[in-house]
């Protein structure tokens, strides 16, 4: 499955002293279909004109360090922060930002592909690329217009490569209620007619950021599997964008999958609580400054094993067929000791298989979980 030059690679610079990780937690890892439903590093490269191509020690992804970790798929979210811009200029800047990342695959000589369907993942990486996929990250970037407007502005994602729509955001969207705001809002009446017509698109629906009344109304009224791909377990941290196990056990019944989110704020409740005087200061910060931030003040300290304990509990709850991994990476600042950036995911699959899981589930985690779920969003 995976390609030859890059397991020869990874074997020899992973299995070194003190990584923890065995030739034998390599090989399994590199030869799984290894897919990441969420990071946020499209802002960096525009707002601050990161270069994903090249190697980085500052945020947490860039080619290079994916290769490293033996990910085969990483999903860019396309986000506008609503206060950031005015509100004309949210579709407008959306598809500048999938425009940037069309162009770094095109720029990148091969090595990253657009993928737009479950199919081309596995098969662009037996051709040595990384797939990008493509998710909008809140129903607010299908302003500005009216209802038809917006659903024609959720068509020309779609044709652009889409693959994922984040219902609500950090604010509330025409389609319903945000866990940062109106709680108690659950889907709109126009909400429906865009969940309807994602389902005809093939977008997947995410309800990382929905309320809870959000998430209920969109179990109730979807006919395909839908994602939560940055969400972790609420019974372990008491966090409102984690999942309760009554909504663990909905995901189950709907098919879809929760995609465990690894920043520290989600993991750790001892965390959260510390960091809830910082989230004045980081108003309006860059991710890269909220990090650095971050780094200097004494927060407790979070390690792999809290991510590997969520991944548990949603499997527990869920069942090993609606578990998946959304790391967040370059928007949470701070990530657990071990998984600190994308070139440590093999660290998951060393941690799963020290606990005793077997090769066929740790594959349904790393990846093949998430892209069925795509798959069934593909009408197959």
């Amino acid at each position: 499955m995976r390609r030859t030059t890059l397991v020869l690679l990874c074997l020899a610079c992973a299995s070194g002293k003190g990584t923890g990780i065995t030739a034998d937690d390599r090989r399994l890892h590199l030869d799984a279909v290894v897919v990441d439903a969420h990071c946020d590093i499209a802002q960096a490269m525009f707002y601050e004109g990161y270069d994903l191509l090249s190697r980085h020690t500052t945020h947490h992804v860039d080619l290079p360090r994916l290769q490293e970790g033996g990910v085969d798929a990483e999903v860019f979210a396309i986000a506008v922060h609503p206060e950031s811009v005015d509100l004309t200029q949210f579709f407008p800047t959306a598809m500048r930002q999938i425009d940037l990342l069309q162009q770094v695959a095109r720029k990148s000589g091969g090595a990253l592909q657009i993928a737009r369907n479950a199919d081309e993942v596995p098969d662009n990486a037996d051709k040595g690329a990384t797939s990008m996929l493509l998710a909008v990250e809140g129903g607010h970037l299908l302003l500005p217009g009216t209802e038809e407007e917006q659903l024609a502005h959720l068509k020309a994602f779609a044709d652009r490569g889409v693959r994922s729509l984040t219902l609500a955001w950090s604010s509330s969207s025409p389609i319903g209620g945000s866990t940062a705001e109106d709680a108690k809002t659950g889907l709109t009446p126009f909400g429906k007619r865009v969940l309807s017509e994602m389902e005809r698109l093939g977008i997947v629906a995410d309800l990382s950021h929905g309320s809870d009344a959000l998430f209920w109304d969109v179990i109730a009224a979807a006919t395909r599997p839908i994602l939560l791909t940055h969400s972790a377990a609420r019974a372990l941290s008491n966090h409102p964008r984690n999942a309760s196990d009554e909504m663990l056990q909905a995901v189950a019944r709907n098919g879809g999958a929760v995609c465990v989110d690894f920043s520290r704020t989600f993991l750790d409740d001892r965390f959260r609580r510390a960091t809830q005087a910082l989230l004045q200061k980081t108003k309006g910060m860059l991710a890269s400054e909220k990090m650095e931030l971050y780094r200097r003040e004494n927060l407790p300290e979070v390690r792999l094993d809290t991510l590997v304990d969520h991944i548990e509990h949603v499997a527990r709850v869920a069942g090993n067929d609606h578990v998946c991994l959304g790391s967040d990476f370059d928007d949470a600042p701070m990530m657990p000791v071990g998984l600190e950036d994308a070139s440590k995911y093999p660290a998951i699959t060393a941690a799963l298989r020290a606990r005793g899981w077997t090769p066929r589930n740790i594959r349904k985690v790393l990846g093949e979980n998430l892209l069925r779920v795509l798959a069934a969003s593909e009408g197959r």
